[in-house]
């Protein structure tokens, strides 16, 4: 005699929308989360570099003149070297080290000597932070310094080199 039970084996429509529904929530969280990750990398780039300003500054005013730093683009990082400019002039830099000093990680920079970076679109590639040792006037890579979470415009903040103290200045948006 035959069993008249049927066996029901599959997923029925109201679980498929259940599992879907989880997916989607956890794919919203994970993308938020990695979104705040990039801002907080860009922030703390933001502030090494802050410090390596002071640390510029308080370099020229002890130690030789000539000391500078050279910012160079290196993929989704920016590498800072410190070396010399014994005449002041970015292409006579000649860095301490073959290995960066520091590294800017996860952040996209816009440069603006003009103090504007706002209407800068292209992203700095490379810059050389010349401060004079006997006033602490800026040669070279004064201006504004604007940081973005790497491959976005959303700013996390700014820094702001003066050209005729050597001050800086940072701060969000």
């Amino acid at each position: 005699m035959k069993n008249g039970i049927k066996s029901n084996n599959g997923y029925t429509l109201i679980e498929m929308i259940i599992v879907i529904a989880i997916i989607a929530v956890m794919s919203g969280v994970g993308f938020l989360t990695i979104s705040s990750i990039r801002a907080s990398q860009a922030t703390a780039s933001l502030q090494k570099f802050d410090s390596e300003l002071s640390a510029l500054e308080m370099r020229t005013r002890t130690q030789k003149s000539g000391e500078a730093v050279r910012i160079v683009q290196n993929g989704a990082n920016y590498d800072i070297f410190y070396g010399i400019c014994a005449d002041g002039r970015a292409e006579s830099f000649t860095a301490n080290s073959s290995a960066p000093d520091k590294v800017l990680e996860r952040v996209t920079i816009y440069y603006a000597d003009d103090y504007d970076a706002d209407s800068v679109t292209t992203p700095l590639s490379e810059q050389v932070i010349i401060i004079r040792k006997s006033d602490s006037q800026v040669l070279t890579g004064y201006g504004e310094y604007r940081f973005c979470k790497y491959n976005s415009n959303n700013t996390v903040g700014r820094v702001n080199l003066n050209q005729y103290t050597g001050g800086h200045t940072y701060g969000k948006n």
